[in-house]
């Protein structure tokens, strides 16, 4: 067994009534590639379980919140249970609306945090397959190793052994007993004190070089959290869920990209920047000050091993710029303070904030969580984000099982506190896929904003072709 650290416990407090922490991705097989069966989809699951190493975890609570839970190979792995087939009618907004209702129910926990649904009966013949596993199994890396695995047969190198497990893959783990779960936990909080002195002085560290960063920079970066103006896409209140997809050509974002002499991710936070612009222009308006998003980075140094699990990643807060009416100003803006964002997490450390989660009690870290709820809950607050934009690398080809290949393959993450939409991206061939899961309150109308998506990204192309747009001097 091996402990979860501080980032993938902290997604598991978060798991609350209303707030499930469900990540998750949808895949479209259309025409002659829609023949799946649900025997193939569990054979080929099974002939995957090797390298889907989180696959076979069970969470097990420590008494007393001591320390954060330990995974256990589950010794009753049930791959029937896990592996499961469904039939919607409808069109491809009922396949999203059939999403979104799957988005709402939490993963049960008595058994490993993770489902695979083979979606068939859709009117245009396609059939769809999901995947759906808890946040606190992995981040966007993680998410990408987990991904290219489930949706394809593609040979992989083995992956490094996992800490604390047996070497063996098949070989099940007893779950631990009250004991030994207790002693385990005073071993890491004693551990957790020897480390306090070192963390400390990373800490004043890193602060100070934060100071020296801002000090050499006249750009005014957002604070982290609790700054953002609240918007409709704030809203939340209910279990319910909102989905859609929307497809953009990679070559137009790649021409502005280099029109205008920024980055890819600074175009993407542009496309969603405009297309927040029209979708709330009939649904309370655009605040005077700018809306906020997170961008997340990751704690690895490059070269670091493939993994499939763990969340290693902290975020830094940037402005979506909407207080700027030029849509070109407004990108080249997005992209000056992303960058300062940016520095100023490197400045930190950007595993800092992970480490600390690492040795912070688990009461504590709940009674955060709730704290941020209860101040999100009121209307007079400001939120943390007006909303989540995470964009990822991914195939350069489409995925296929036995020749079936993914005509689109669309990744999500779950909103939360008090952020209502998460937007989720990544390059798919020659397209950049972009999946929105939101609360229904704050997506009241999903189409209107893939609509808004859509005509955001052509008014960028269209200046970066004019010649209207150019790069910052």
């Amino acid at each position: 067994m091996h402990r979860l650290n501080g980032e993938d416990a902290g997604f598991l407090y978060m798991d609350l009534p209303g707030q499930p922490m469900n990540s998750m991705a949808v895949g479209v097989l259309a025409g002659e590639h829609a023949t799946l069966t649900l025997a193939d989809l569990r054979a080929h699951v099974a002939s995957r379980l090797d390298e889907l190493p989180s696959w076979r975890w069970r969470i097990v609570d420590v008494p007393g919140d001591l320390a954060h839970p330990v995974a256990v190979r589950d010794p009753d792995l049930d791959l029937d249970a896990h592996v499961r087939e469904a039939t919607v009618t409808g069109d491809r907004t009922a396949l999203e609306a059939w999403f979104a209702e799957l988005a709402e129910e939490h993963l049960p926990t008595d058994r490993p945090l993770w489902q695979v649904w083979l979606v068939t009966g859709l009117d245009d013949g396609s059939q769809a397959m999901v995947l759906k596993y808890h946040h606190a199994l992995a981040d966007g890396v993680g998410a990408m190793t987990t991904v290219a695995r489930v949706f394809s047969d593609l040979p992989f190198e083995p992956l490094p052994p996992v800490p604390g497990h047996d070497a063996r893959p098949f070989r099940a783990e007893r779950v631990p007993g009250r004991l030994r779960l207790v002693l385990g936990a005073l071993w890491m909080i004693l551990g957790a004190l020897l480390r306090l002195p070192a963390l400390l002085a990373r800490s004043v560290a890193g602060v100070r070089r934060v100071r020296k960063e801002r000090e050499r920079s006249d750009v005014e970066v957002p604070h982290y959290a609790g700054h953002a103006p609240r918007t409709a896409l704030n809203g939340q209140g209910s279990p319910r869920r909102a989905y859609v997809r929307a497809s953009l050509d990679l070559a137009d974002l790649k021409a502005v990209k280099e029109a205008a002499g920024v980055t890819l991710n600074d175009v993407v936070l542009g496309v969603v920047a405009g297309a927040c612009e029209r979708y709330l222009a009939t649904r309370g308006g655009l605040p005077e000050r700018p809306l906020l998003t997170t961008v997340p980075m990751s704690a690895e140094p490059p070269g670091s091993p493939v993994r499939q699990f763990g969340n290693h990643f902290w975020s830094f807060t940037t402005s979506l710029a909407t207080d700027v009416a030029d849509p070109w100003e407004r990108l080249q803006r997005i992209s000056t303070i992303s960058a300062a964002g940016k520095a100023r997490l490197d400045a930190l450390g950007v595993g800092l904030v992970a480490d600390w989660l690492d040795v912070l009690p688990p009461a504590l870290a709940k009674r955060a969580i709730h704290g941020t709820l209860e101040r999100m809950a009121d209307p007079g607050q400001d939120a943390d984000a007006s909303i989540l934009v995470s964009n990822v690398r991914g195939p350069a080809e489409p995925f296929s099982i036995g020749g079936r290949v993914f005509s689109d393959l669309h990744i999500d993450g779950p909103p939360s506190n008090g952020v209502g939409c998460n937007v989720m991206v990544w390059s798919y061939g020659q397209r950049m896929l972009f999946g929105i899961l939101a609360y229904a309150e704050a997506l009241e109308d999903p189409q209107a904003f893939r609509v808004a998506l859509t005509e955001s990204c052509a008014e960028l192309v269209a200046l970066a072709r004019s010649g209207a747009g150019r790069p910052a001097a």
